[in-house]
């Protein structure tokens, strides 16, 4: 089956560019620089109290800006939400204010457009992202390739890749299939990418992994300390590090905690073996350590060697946000 494709005479625009930001007056020259233009292409900028020229810069490059109030400021999921809301192409493309779009990408949009064999089930496409770390002195110390999907997960153009089981930052997606699906969560921390790729999935949706560039990304350098911070705290320099919990409160109160845990296995795959490993021990000492070891070790094959780690900060996580759930209409005003 096919999919209704862009029609110029149904659709604004066929794609809306929506990105957030806060402070990144430095990274948004070079970000709206790579970016498609056309008349039947809009750039929307929404804005988290920046304390620079954010704003300024964005309406010079032409976007619409919408400034988010201060008491509605949460994570990514409030700018995306909002941005999904005003935004009124075929398809939107998601993008953080410290990226910069490549052109192989640009190219694969424009392919996309008067495109005809899109199976009816591709919601949306996720290419490569490249991190390009910086120290205090904005200087590039470390570049790494393929940091959301690994290679092998990735599909070629031809054929429109293969069905992503994870997304980041960096996302295109059919605007209809994201309102349907409930938006994004403007109310959650952390884990928002995921929480909406399940109410996808559960409604019959693919994103598909396509192996092209699609953004570099420019983000400070963290030590393994400040990773493990970053994972296992509350709070940190800032940012509240229990969205996990709030995603599954959330989706409980919504009765689809289900599918969720169906997209997202790999916290409660975690539990479950701390769970049991007591039952286990009962039943010969060994097992419990076996039978937890066997879990990481499948989490370190499937991904990478410290992901049991991570999911186990991930389960912390939850806990510590199972409570601190409230659902929020985000509150916002357009600048001209």
């Amino acid at each position: 089956m096919k999919q209704r494709k862009y029609n110029s005479q149904k659709d604004c625009f066929w794609l809306s560019v929506v990105v957030i930001g806060r402070n990144e007056a430095k990274r948004l020259p070079a970000l709206f620089a790579s970016l498609p233009s056309g008349e039947d292409i809009e750039w929307i900028y929404v804005d988290s109290c920046s304390e620079d020229e954010s704003t300024a810069i964005a309406l010079k490059y032409g976007a619409q800006v919408y400034l988010v109030d201060k008491d509605s400021v949460y994570a990514p999921g409030t700018g995306r939400y909002i941005g999904t809301k005003e935004a009124r192409g075929y398809w939107i493309l998601y993008l953080d204010g410290d990226m910069v779009l490549r052109p192989e990408f640009c190219a694969f949009l424009e392919s996309l457009k008067n495109a005809e064999d899109i199976p009816t089930r591709v919601a949306g496409f996720v290419g490569r992202t490249c991190n390009y770390y910086y120290d205090h002195k904005y200087s590039i110390v470390e570049v790494r390739d393929y940091v959301v999907l690994p290679e092998r997960e990735m599909g070629p153009e031809v054929g429109w890749g293969k069905p992503a089981g994870y997304h980041g930052g960096a996302v295109l997606y059919r605007r209809d299939l994201v309102i349907n699906s409930g938006n994004w969560n403007p109310a959650v921390y952390q884990l928002e990418e995921i929480d909406l790729y399940s109410r996808i999935r559960a409604r019959g949706g693919l994103l598909m992994a396509v192996d092209l560039p699609m953004a570099d990304h420019y983000t400070p350098y963290l030590s393994s300390m400040e990773r493990i911070k970053l994972n296992f705290l509350p709070s940190w320099r800032g940012k509240k590090l229990y969205g996990a919990g709030q995603v599954v409160a959330a989706r409980f109160k919504a009765g689809t905690l289900l599918q969720f845990i169906a997209c997202y296995p790999y916290p409660f795959l975690v539990f479950s073996g701390l769970f049991t490993a007591p039952f286990l021990y009962l039943l010969w000492p060994p097992l419990a350590l076996l039978g937890n070891a066997a879990i990481a070790v499948w989490l370190g094959l499937t991904n990478k060697w410290y992901f049991y780690l991570v999911y186990l900060g991930n389960l912390l996580q939850i806990f510590r946000g199972l409570g601190r759930y409230t659902p929020l209409t985000p509150s916002y005003r357009k600048m001209s």
